[in-house]
């Protein structure tokens, strides 16, 4: 990893994080223990920012860690960044605590954090796979390169040139190895944040709140809203992130 590398995925990544934690926590806190906003635009349009946040700020990481361990060649060699962008969710995680004590005044024991651990297991487990599928893809097609270059040698031949997964060339494309990866892990971020909006729905419906089936089109519009969207929107981002740091003077990991 080059130093300009990391320290544009960690001031990204950090920043991110700090508005979501540092701003974005507090004001959500605030605008949800007043009675009178509760019922508001205003409390719907900070819950929609902050779940879009987050879901961003996770999309970025997967973007640097991408580019991170396919230009590395392994992810042996990233742990600094790992650290880096580890360190980034930590801060997340217990930024937001220290906001929500300010907004109270004190530490409050009452408050859910164990939630909190959750939300970044379930936020790490996605990095995770991504690291190990392109790990494994990148040493993979290093051992075939290696072997093709060899029989060419044997042969006398010039050794294929095979085409080069980052950058992307295609928004879409079915024949990107890379690109497939990346499919699979924003399908499981939004399967898993569609999971939880489902069980926050079970969960109001169970504290007694009434549910009618005149519902339903408004609750599929606020998870197409909250998670569909915003996933669609963060692959956009990954793509641009992809395109443009390959396109900058960081483009260079090793």
């Amino acid at each position: 990893m080059t130093k300009s590398f990391l320290k544009a995925a960690s001031i990204v990544a950090f920043s991110i994080m700090a508005l979501y934690a540092l701003v974005l926590v507090p004001i959500y806190e605030i605008v949800s223990c007043d009675i009178m906003l509760m019922d508001t635009l205003l409390f719907d349009a900070i819950d929609l920012f902050m779940q879009w946040t987050e879901i961003f700020a996770l999309i970025l990481v997967l973007a640097f860690l991408l580019i991170g361990v396919e230009k590395a060649g392994n992810a042996n060699d990233c742990r600094s960044l790992f650290l880096l962008l580890g360190g980034a969710f930590l801060f997340k995680y217990v930024g937001a605590v220290l906001a929500l004590s300010v907004v109270h005044g004190s530490l409050d024991v009452t408050l859910n954090y164990g939630s909190y651990i959750i939300s970044l297991l379930l936020e790490l487990i996605p990095c995770a796979l991504l690291i190990f599928l392109t790990h494994k893809y990148v040493v993979t097609q290093a051992k075939l390169k290696k072997e093709r270059e060899h029989a060419a040698l044997i042969l006398g031949q010039e050794p294929k040139s095979e085409p080069m997964p980052l950058p992307f060339t295609k928004f879409f494309d079915r024949e990107n190895p890379l690109q497939k990866i990346v499919y699979i892990i924003i399908g499981m971020i939004a399967g898993i944040r569609a999971l939880s909006f489902i069980a926050s729905e079970i969960a109001y419906s169970m504290l007694g709140f009434t549910y009618h089936i005149s519902d339903l089109p408004i609750t599929l519009l606020y998870l197409f809203l909250l998670v569909l969207l915003p996933c669609f929107i963060g692959y956009f981002i990954l793509y641009a992130t992809v395109k443009f740091t390959l396109r900058s003077p960081h483009k260079k990991t090793k």
